[in-house]
């Protein structure tokens, strides 16, 4: 069963990288995954739910906020101006750092909420990645 659930998050997650085309980048995820295919991934208990659902709200608050932003510097590059906020590309970079580090941080603390058993299914579970990931360009240095 969790194959299965595994292997339909993976089409869903491919069918817009492919619907792009070549050359363009599919656009970034708003969220990770949906709470009912972690709980169902992991086997989370009904007292580790709410926990647990702390920080997967978290998660997708912050993979939301930087969807929303990059939709609009594609906006704001699209009628001739730079990216917003002035930073540059470099700004950017570093904001995305900070969110980076941010999830990370909410990833583990899910981590710690589960059994011994839950850790090692939640571990081939693929994490949220603002950079480095698919569709998600390479960070600095890669």
């Amino acid at each position: 069963m969790r194959g299965f659930v595994l292997a339909g998050m993976v089409a869903l997650l491919a069918t817009p990288a492919l619907a792009q085309g070549p050359g363009r980048m599919a656009p970034p995820p708003d969220h990770w995954m949906t709470f009912d295919s972690l709980v169902q991934a992991v086997s989370l208990t009904d007292a580790q739910k709410p926990d647990v659902q702390k920080h997967y709200d978290a998660i997708n608050a912050v993979m939301k906020k930087l969807a929303d932003q990059r939709r609009a510097m594609r906006e704001q590059m699209m009628v001739g101006g730079g990216p917003p906020g002035g930073g540059g590309m470099q700004g950017m970079r570093e904001q995305m750092q900070g969110m980076q580090t941010e999830l990370d941080g909410h990833v583990t603390a899910v981590r710690g909420l589960l059994t011994a058993e839950q850790q090692v299914e939640f571990d081939t579970l693929e994490k949220p990645r603002l950079m480095g990931g698919p569709g998600m360009g390479r960070p600095p240095g890669a």
